[in-house]
């Protein structure tokens, strides 16, 4: 029967009232146009998918989508603007693989000892790596989103109704919170509706969610860290990890001609079962072709990677080309890879997971003459500037829009090409201009913090 489109404007006591009888006598519920009257339509569309999640109640749909709010206009800001596609690689793992991170992540290593080694047992994936994807994904629940999931989840199935994946997450966030797996305060995410400390897709969650407490009734991704890094191990698992296999190992190639054999993103789904072979080659012809570790040891046979088989099927990456490093990525990088579909971010937790277990980072550099600075030394880069009366800029170590504009600034005063960049070259340029600094009128700490509107987070990777 064909739903009609007509709207009730009724009290919200009196719309309770009507939710909970309707549903416990299986009569038709009030229909609720959204606070925002743009998602009218799209809601209204949504509505008649109902009968195909006979798990969420009309009531549930109701409830949750009358003051849903339009995000479209922020989505497709922000798709068009993540990070792992936007800026050099290289300045992209560094910012997430440095010192701070790591010091954090062998601290939760500590701390959830127990559960982690719980959790290997019951999904095969080792502390190091489940920790990595809770410091890239959210800097250890720092960052996990602001925006209401079902507001998000809403928002892109507006802007595509026709996908079934977008429906899926949509339905699947108003079930979470129909079974109290989420709480309406706290169902924050990203733009794109992933939420919790390691950042799942409430469709995802709901298929995958693992408590650190078998057979509990509700598992908290956003709450219990326990619970966040179970249910990221159970989906790594599902994604295809192997037990006590690496993710990869850095190479040194012995012929250029060898780097036609490059697969990047999508290139290197041959690491998946039942996958043709691809640019996938084995442990053993990398080997024939001379290909080493980029320590100078060999790939198999004494002193070569453990557990590394002459059959392995591995991939080679060279995301920066023949001028950066180069690694044979294992399948376990592959399952990596699909929880967020970017090279920079599977490299990300592969790196920042050997720097957890004191392994060192790659021995080819990267090829720029101006690295990007660590946080520790974004924050000594703003105190900088604003010792030169920059008092717009707070040294909190994230280099927003008020940053690089005082970098601008500087870099134009300085006779450099005005980028706007917190490399390491305006450091080291600030750090010598003394008297600059000494001339520079003193900033007023309670101004300077509202001197201007917060800059605005970085969108979320999704």
């Amino acid at each position: 029967m064909e739903i009609p489109l007509t709207r009730l404007f009724v009290p919200a006591a009196a719309l309770a009232a009507l939710l909970a009888g309707g549903a416990a006598r299986g009569q038709p519920l009030p229909e609720t146009p959204p606070a925002d009257a743009s998602l009218a339509p799209c809601v209204a569309a949504l509505r008649q998918r109902l009968p195909e999640f006979p798990e969420v109640s009309a009531a549930t749909f109701e409830r949750h989508t009358r003051a849903a709010q339009d995000l479209r206009p922020v989505i497709e800001a922000a798709t068009a603007a993540q990070p792992e596609f936007q800026i050099p690689i290289w300045d992209y793992l560094m910012r997430r693989v440095d010192a701070e991170r790591v010091a954090d992540g062998r601290a939760l290593l500590a701390a959830q000892s127990a559960a982690l080694q719980a959790i290997q047992q019951r999904h095969g994936v080792d502390p190091a790596t489940v920790v990595a994807v809770f410091g890239i994904e959210t800097d250890y629940g720092r960052v996990s989103g602001r925006y209401p999931v079902v507001s998000a989840t809403l928002s892109r199935a507006c802007l595509r109704l026709d996908s079934a994946e977008r429906r899926r997450n949509f339905f699947a966030a108003l079930w979470l919170l129909q079974e109290g797996h989420v709480q309406p305060d706290t169902f924050l995410g990203s733009w794109a509706g992933a939420f919790g400390q390691t950042q799942f897709m409430p469709a995802t969650f709901k298929a995958y969610m693992d408590g650190a407490v078998e057979g509990a009734r509700t598992v908290d991704i956003v709450g219990n860290t326990a619970d966040a890094l179970a249910t990221t191990a159970r989906y790594l698992s599902a994604l295809g990890w192997r037990r006590g296999l690496a993710w990869g190992v850095e190479v040194r190639l012995p012929d250029a001609a060898l780097e036609r054999f490059n697969a990047q993103e999508s290139a290197h789904r041959c690491l998946e079962p039942n996958q043709p072979m691809g640019s996938c080659r084995t442990l053993a012809q990398w080997s024939a072709d001379g290909v080493k570790r980029a320590d100078g040891g060999p790939l198999l046979g004494e002193g070569g990677t453990p557990g590394w088989e002459p059959g392995l099927r591995t991939a080679l990456l060279m995301p920066a080309g023949s001028a950066g490093p180069a690694w044979l990525v294992t399948p376990n990088y592959q399952a990596i890879w699909r929880y967020n579909r970017a090279d920079a971010y599977g490299l990300a937790i592969g790196l920042l997971a050997d720097a957890l277990r004191g392994q060192p980072g790659p021995r080819t550099p990267w090829p720029t003459d101006d690295p990007i600075l660590s946080r520790r030394e974004v924050r000594e880069l703003q105190a900088l500037l604003q010792s030169r009366g920059h008092c717009e800029v707070q040294p909190d170590g994230r280099d927003g829009p008020r940053t690089a504009a005082a970098i601008r600034a500087e870099e134009l005063r300085l006779e450099l090409p005005a980028t706007g960049r917190a490399g390491t070259r305006i450091l080291a340029r600030l750090r010598a201009d003394t008297g600059t600094a000494a001339a520079a009128p003193a900033c007023d700490a309670a101004a300077a913090a509202t001197a201007a509107p917060p800059a605005a987070p970085t969108p979320a990777p999704r």
